[in-house]
């Protein structure tokens, strides 16, 4: 890279961000305005609320209570002794159920029980706040009432009231400092705004920088400027960075001074909060700081990524939408209880910030676990900087079709015949398939676990060809339907062999780094295999989803990729989300790389009877070792013996290269 080109390029790029007003309100006007003034907002929002119950008078009725049980109460709420400061008064009503379905009076009180006890009932509505609180205050009242009497009776009879009805008590006594409590409380709001002022700070920028420049025809004008590709992309990633940082900042400002505001109000109220020193949370602003900036380098070049498919203003909104949801509900994290800091959640895009800030509010400093946090999104961020270097490097994708052009939205006369599904229209489709895997087969698990496993399965496969049918796909181009040569067959024999043996050996390695997930996936195999003999658990668990699976992975999705991007990173790409279908963060892995053999075994077959003989072998192997795997000494135990895992090792070494050569042959790819 050229430093020069690169600082006049990068001063360009801001000089046009900063020319968007949208940009500037977004960074400067929502945290320095809004966000003191929306907490302004709730706080007397909520005093006002809190006061209107304190000074509301909530009406009571009462029925079929006798009169002594009816006037002790009332004694009791009206009076001083009770110690409680409700504002609750009874009202006459001939039919208090109807009036309180009416909502003409808040609740009313029945009694039972007998000569040695009496139970006053209430009546109220959980669904009306007026009713659901009076509740609340009656039971308060009558618990105090009861504990009165109780008292009373046990000094009538010479008893010793505390010897007699409390002879244990407990008392807690808070430990934690009022720094501490209060960073608690912070752990879970201030990441979540924090990451939200991240992402709304990087968006804007990203859309101008991407597709605003498409829109406005200035993109060609700067590709043929006389700079690099990595100077240009450089400059346009700083930009974004930049003012993704500086919101970062100016945020964190304004969250000190409303923080600085609300601790001056607490002050001034509790003799308590003389003790609490703001100064404390400097060391992990700090951190924090230095943290969240390498995440906003990592944001920026995440959204420049989606933003660069985008041919307008508009559709980039629409595609920076899925990325929005995704990191809110992943920020939500932090509000979660008894979800730490780890080094597997150290390792997971935005969780990772929003467990350290709230790890760092409460004073914990783990300094190899930060240093893991602040490496990773270092890492990230240059991994998305080099995929956002490809996408620029590639003219289908910045002026080939849009992502929004799916076939599927149009009317079928107007496609034309012979059509090749494309990325976006084999990704709706797997999201479909996804969604009705979850809820389908998670209603139908209930009732029937086998029902939740197939059922699922047949859409899979089901919508693939639906799909490839309405977009007048030629069916057999698109799924590869051919006969396979003998040699191929004999190459996917070999391959799958020593794959599912690499598989195994990984798979053993991860149960043992993850031992409750792993117990988890068995115990979900075992309730669904122990319902049916071994012969139609071959057929329903190995062979559907060696059929469906592949129509969806190797058939549709992989045909719509290899057609866009490289055969490599397509083959790469559909595997890891073959992997992801699966849910499963055990088997994520090893089943991607299964995918990365099934693919290959049918770009060079050329057909989706290898691929699919591949993953019924590899399925009816782990049902065989389900059934009778315990009945075989070398397999019975749970852990792989030192024989069993030098068998896998050569079996791996040895078939792998043979599968290869046979189906490498001499077919072209």
């Amino acid at each position: 890279m050229n430093s020069k080109k690169l600082r006049t390029l990068y001063k360009k790029e801001i000089m046009d961000v900063l020319r968007d007003k949208k940009t500037i309100i977004t960074m400067v006007v929502l945290p320095i305005i809004l966000y003191p003034l929306l907490f302004l907002i709730i706080m007397q929002v909520v005093a006002m609320i809190n006061q209107s119950q304190q000074e509301r008078t909530y009406k009571i009725a009462y029925s079929n209570v006798a009169i002594e049980d009816k006037n002790a109460l009332n004694a009791w709420i009206k009076g001083d002794e009770d110690k409680l400061d409700y504002k609750i008064k009874e009202v006459e009503s001939a039919d208090p159920k109807k009036e309180l379905n009416d909502e003409k009076i808040d609740a009313y009180i029945t009694t039972s029980g007998n000569d040695k006890q009496i139970i006053y009932e209430i009546h109220y509505l959980s669904a009306v706040t007026n009713s659901n609180t009076v509740c609340d205050m009656l039971d308060d009242e009558i618990d105090s009432f009861a504990k009165h009497i109780a008292e009373k009776n046990a000094k009538e009879s010479g008893l010793d009231v505390q010897g007699v009805l409390y002879p244990i008590k407990s008392e807690s006594k808070d430990k934690s400092s009022n720094e501490s409590s209060i960073g608690s409380i912070l752990g879970g709001i201030i990441p979540f705004l924090m990451i939200t002022a991240i992402l709304m700070g990087s968006m804007y920028p990203a859309i101008d920088t991407t597709a605003g420049e498409k829109e406005r025809g200035t993109l060609e004008t700067m590709l043929t400027l006389p700079v690099g590709n990595m100077d240009l992309i450089m400059s346009k990633f700083l930009s974004v960075a930049t003012i993704s940082i500086v919101s970062v900042l100016i945020n964190t400002i304004s969250m000190g001074g409303v923080a600085a505001y609300m601790f001056a109000t607490i002050q001034s109220l509790s003799d308590g909060a003389a003790t609490f020193k703001l100064s404390t949370f400097v060391p992990a602003i700090l951190i924090s700081i230095v943290c969240v900036v390498a995440f906003a380098l990592f944001m920026s070049a995440v959204v420049m990524c989606v933003c660069a498919f985008a041919k307008s203003f508009k559709e980039a909104n629409n595609y920076v939408t899925p990325v929005t949801l995704v990191v809110m509900l992943t920020g939500y994290i932090g509000f979660i209880p008894n979800v730490e800091l780890t080094y597997k959640t150290a390792l997971i895009p935005v969780a990772n910030i929003c467990l350290l800030m709230k790890t760092l509010l409460v004073f914990k400093y783990d300094f190899s676990l930060i240093l893991v946090v602040l490496l990773s999104n270092i890492i990230y961020a240059f991994i998305a900087v080099g995929v956002l270097s490809k996408i620029y490097n590639s003219e289908s994708i910045l002026f080939g079709e849009s992502l929004t052009g799916i076939k599927l939205f149009e009317r079928r006369k107007n496609i034309k015949k012979g059509s090749i599904p494309t990325i976006q229209e084999s990704l709706l489709i797997l999201v479909i398939a996804l969604l009705i895997m979850i809820y389908l087969g998670g209603m139908m698990s209930l009732d029937n676990p086998i029902y939740g496993v197939v059922i699922p399965q047949i859409f899979i496969g089901g919508l693939p060809l639906l799909a490839a049918f309405y977009i007048k796909a030629d069916i057999s181009k698109v799924f590869c339907l051919k006969l396979p040569s003998i040699e191929h067959v004999i190459g996917a024999l070999f391959l799958i062999i020593g794959t599912s043996s690499a598989v195994m050996l990984l798979s053993n390695v991860l149960a043992y780094l993850m031992p409750d997930r792993n117990s988890a996936v068995n115990e979900g195999f075992e309730d669904i295999l122990g319902q049916m003999p071994f012969f139609p658990a071959l057929l329903l668990i190995a062979l559907t989803p060696a059929v469906c699976e592949e129509i969806m992975f190797r058939g549709y999705m992989m045909t719509a990729f290899k057609n866009k991007v490289k055969l490599p990173v397509a083959l790469i790409i559909v595997s890891i989300l073959f992997g992801v279908m699966h849910m499963s963060l055990i088997r994520l892995l090893p089943t991607a790389i299964l995918g990365i053999a099934l693919g290959y075994a049918l770009l060079r077959s050329e057909s989706i009877v290898c691929s699919s003989l591949m993953h019924f072998i590899n399925n009816g192997f782990s049902v065989f070792l389900m059934y009778y795997g315990d009945k075989i000494p070398a397999l019975s135990n749970e852990e792989l013996t030192k024989p069993v895992t030098i068998a896998l090792i050569i079996l791996a070494v040895v078939c792998i290269p043979i599968g290869v050569i046979l189906l490498k042959g001499r077919e072209k790819v």
